[in-house]
């Protein structure tokens, strides 16, 4: 595990410019590291204004699949620094678990891969099972738009059979599990203007508009107290899970008691009624609202009514659902629920689809085959709730079904202080992925290279 350690200990965080040399310094690791390993091709894709990909691969075994790896180098903020037991950027093992800001997302995971092509490539003199192509980015916590221009630029050269990416999490400790569907997302901001200047309360408090009022009555038409949403045609493209992916999930072990206890930690679980959690977070839409901005939030007093106000909001959808029509529908709703006085719109900073894969395709089972020769037990197929706009682009522009094996915990603390792997999962997600390659190589009539 040392050089996952060193690679642990630099500083990658993407989102703050102050760090663009540690960013460097992470491509540069994985593309040594790569080369170092026996991969060919190893190089930095640059371009001005973002932060490098990197790319590699080794295409010498004929009439074989071909396997697109993903992952990415960069990490979010360590923030609240005082809040972590060990610092962010020095790796330690404490109780079977590694902790260090990407342990988990998705420096070790990332690094199974690539320990295990490297381990393929050591036990076999210098051979690989299958052909093999790695492109790697460093701007994934911070939205930025290389990959995806990179990717429609080079179809040709980035061409396989199937995408494999470990940055997802398997449902409990000991149930290795398979990603079969992510949630889309609509993110951006509600941007409310009143008064031309910010004014007095007492002189124009009962007159002039207030736009943070707004915003509270908007957000209240937009959802329900219950947890429902609220707007118009929201559900009516809403393609719910199949009978026998609800009878797979009714087998998982599950106890929403232990969840909201140790995972959420409220005294209550909130959210739709009339379905049960796993479908609450994994299959249905939903509406966050993330931070409001406006008037004075400082110390003291200052009883001012502010001329613009903003809320910070996403929609996670599901599939079926057409994120520019979900768009459409929401700032319908926005306009309708805008109080006399205000002008409001909606601002949108990112969308995605939601995506999901047939759970017979066949680079799907191999994978929960391979996993469960390793582990000792049936690989799970969930989903996840959150967003992986990769996943879309690589499904989109390349038309590849995407394999997310993931081997973090639930409990990882993944952009939070204290963020860790469980070094057990680091080491059976290296033996899977080689079975995996293996067993790839070996099934080519089913997995046959297109």
């Amino acid at each position: 595990m040392d050089d996952l350690l060193r690679f642990l200990r630099i500083p990658s965080i993407s989102a703050d410019p102050a760090y663009s040399a540690d960013i460097r310094r992470a491509a540069e690791f994985v593309r040594d590291w790569l080369a170092g390993a026996g991969l060919e091709h190893t190089r930095l894709i640059e371009k001005s204004g973002a932060h490098p990909l990197v790319c590699a691969d080794w295409l010498h075994a004929d009439g074989r699949p071909t396997v697109l790896l993903y992952g990415h180098y960069d990490v979010q903020p360590p923030d609240p620094i005082e809040e972590w037991i060990s610092p962010p950027f020095e790796p330690t093992v404490r109780d079977g678990n590694l902790y260090a800001r990407g342990a988990a997302d998705d420096k070790g995971q990332l690094f199974i891969l690539m320990e295990a092509v490297a381990q393929l490539l050591r036990l076999n003199d210098g051979q690989l099972p299958v052909n093999l192509k790695f492109i790697i980015e460093g701007e994934e916590e911070s939205g930025g738009g290389h990959i995806e221009e990179y990717v429609a630029a080079h179809v040709g050269e980035l061409r396989a059979d199937a995408a494999v990416i470990c940055d997802t999490a398997m449902f409990a400790p000991g149930i290795p599990s398979l990603t079969t569907g992510l949630r889309g997302i609509i993110y951006g901001e509600i941007l409310a203007q009143g008064a031309a200047s910010d004014l007095h309360s007492g002189d124009y408090g009962g007159a002039a508009p207030n736009p943070l009022e707004a915003l509270a009555q908007i957000v209240a038409a937009l959802k329900s107290p219950d947890g429902r949403i609220l707007i118009p045609g929201i559900y009516d493209d809403v393609l719910p899970p199949s009978p026998a992916e609800f009878e797979t999930w009714k087998k998982l072990p599950f106890d929403e008691e232990v969840f909201r206890r140790n995972e959420v930690g409220s005294k209550e679980l909130a959210g739709e009624p009339g379905f049960g959690v796993l479908t609450r977070v994994w299959a249905r839409p939903t509406l966050e609202v993330h931070g409001f901005r406006g008037g004075y939030t400082g110390e003291g007093a200052k009883t001012v009514i502010p001329a613009k106000a903003s809320a910070k909001i996403s929609l996670r959808l599901v599939p079926n659902q057409n994120p520019e029509r979900v768009q459409k529908q929401l700032e319908d709703a926005i306009r309708t629920a805008c109080p006399p006085g205000i002008q409001a719109e909606f601002r949108l900073y990112s969308s995605s689809p939601a995506w999901s894969i047939d759970p017979e395709n066949p680079f799907l089972a191999a994978a929960a085959d391979a996993m469960e020769a390793v582990f000792g037990r049936q690989t799970a197929y969930i989903r996840c709730g959150g967003s992986i706009p990769i996943v879309g682009i690589l499904s989109k522009t390349l038309s590849l079904p995407c394999v997310l094996a993931g081997f973090g915990l639930p409990d990882d603390r993944i952009h939070a202080p204290n963020e860790k792997l469980h070094i057990l999962n680091y080491l059976e997600g290296i033996k899977s992925m080689v079975q995996y390659f293996n067993q790839l190589g070996r099934s080519a009539s089913a997995c046959a290279p297109r």
